[in-house]
């Protein structure tokens, strides 16, 4: 038995493929008999035995639902069983059927025609007066209960009732991005956005093909990594991304430069802060990954270069001895001259314990840096440091801008903090999306990556220069 699932809207489809033709799954039977024009009149939900007459004998069966393929080469006696979920709603049905001589027949059935998913559609309805319509389709057992419109992760207007118009205000709509969601009684979620791009027309397009890593998280901070591919939208520019390649990044080989900011201030620290990162070191990096140790101090000192050697990489962090000032940019900065030319998952994890002191890198300067570099930085700020608020919002500001995040610690949680880098680490999905629009060399496009869900954040990197 072979479990095949698809994730799109409030449809989950699981196939159970048989074997034999006895079933252990109680189920409705559907005979798809090609030329039957009878068809079935009633509303179909739950489980589902398709049961298909293939015209010939002997044959191999394709069965494809609602564009996936849900069964190749079947033979006989040719029953699939499929699980349409609890609300009955169209599926496409699609039978392709081949004879051993190499003959084929292809034909489709519609099955609860007119029972449509949840579905929105946003468009500009009075574009000159910022005026945009959401246009929906629902289960009938389960209708629209309110469509709102967002601006940056707040819900600005809301409609209970048809037509779902919004008048966008002047600052939302200057953004060209128009956001919004449709909630059904039963709590079931639908998003969609509408972007200026999608209007501009030019003579002379640039076509893209760009790299990038995105982790999701909950309204409650918890990494997610079962987010289907059909749920990302990707924004470049205001311009549309298409995925051309999704998968899960845990399955691609990493690159990570650990910097621990041992200056004087971290003395009676050091210890349990060298603990905690050889233990983050042991259980992220797998056979494959990289890992280089910098001591952060008055100058950025290398401990151990980039290598997969485990022994190296803990003798390395037992060796660092607390010393003199801060040079946090410095620091930073050669950990992505040191990891610009890797050809693989790349991410910065850095444990501070106070600000910048002894940089001759600005702020300033390391925020272009940054940026060129597109390499996620993920930062701990350890207890007993600066108490200037700027500070930790630097670094918030930096973590955001390159799709890391900025976790505080005390000496009691440090290692949860650095096992919960790791699991967003974990979770990241590999994605590659191709735009086309008008662009110029080392332009710095933005990106927004969306989930067709609000109670959901993606994170990656805001922006890269073009080539």
């Amino acid at each position: 038995m072979n479990a095949v699932k698809r994730y799109r809207g409030a449809l989950s489809l699981t196939l159970l493929l048989l074997l034999t033709a006895t079933s252990a799954v109680a189920a409705e039977q559907l005979l798809l008999r090609r030329g039957d024009t009878d068809g079935h009149s009633g509303e179909l939900k739950g489980v589902v035995d398709l049961t298909i007459d293939p015209v010939f004998d002997d044959a191999k069966v394709t069965v494809v639902v609602d564009g996936n393929t849900l069964a190749t080469n079947l033979t006989s006696p040719y029953h699939v069983v499929v699980d349409f979920g609890d609300t009955a709603i169209e599926h496409k049905i699609s039978i392709i059927a081949k004879s051993p001589s190499g003959k084929r027949v292809q034909w489709q059935e519609t099955i609860n025609r007119g029972l449509l998913p949840l579905t929105v559609k946003v468009r500009p309805f009075d574009a000159e007066h910022r005026v945009f319509e959401a246009v929906t389709t629902a289960p009938k057992d389960d209708p629209i209960q309110i469509v709102e419109l967002w601006d940056d992760g707040k819900i600005v207007a809301s409609v209970s009732e048809e037509p779902y118009r919004f008048t966008v205000p002047e600052t939302t709509y200057a953004r060209g991005f128009v956001q919004v969601t449709a909630k059904t009684k039963n709590g079931d979620e639908a998003a969609d956005f509408w972007s200026a791009a999608g209007d501009v027309h030019v003579e002379e397009l640039s076509v893209r093909t760009v790299p990038i890593f995105v982790s999701v998280v909950d309204h409650n901070g918890q990494t997610r990594d079962d987010i289907d591919r059909s749920q990302f939208r990707i924004l470049d520019n205001n311009a549309v991304g298409t995925i051309i390649e999704f998968g899960k990044a845990f399955d691609q080989p990493i690159s990570i430069a650990l910097l621990i900011d041992s200056s004087a201030s971290m003395t009676y620290s050091m210890a349990k802060a060298a603990k905690a990162a050889k233990e983050f070191t042991q259980r992220s990096l797998r056979a494959g990954d990289r890992c280089s140790i910098t001591a952060v101090q008055d100058v950025p000192r290398r401990k151990v270069a980039l290598t997969d050697n485990l022994e190296a990489i803990a003798k390395g962090l037992d060796g660092i001895k607390p010393a003199g000032t801060t040079a946090l940019w410095d620091a930073l900065g050669a950990a992505i001259r040191e990891l610009q030319d890797e050809k693989r998952r790349r991410a910065i994890v850095v444990m501070t314990d106070g600000s910048d002191t002894s940089s001759i890198t600005s702020a300033k300067e390391f925020d272009r840096i940054a940026r060129q570099a597109a390499i996620p930085i993920y930062f701990i700020a350890y207890e007993g440091g600066s108490e200037d608020p700027k500070d930790l919002d630097r670094l918030k500001y930096f973590a955001t801008e390159t799709g890391g995040f900025v976790a505080t610690a005390t000496e009691q949680n440090l290692e949860a903090k650095y096992a919960a880098i790791e699991r967003d680490l974990r979770a990241q999905f590999a994605i590659t999306y191709q735009v086309s629009d008008f662009s110029k060399t080392n332009e710095y496009r933005r990106v927004r990556v969306m989930i067709d869900s609000p109670k959901l954040e993606a994170r990656t990197i805001k922006g890269y220069f073009t080539p």
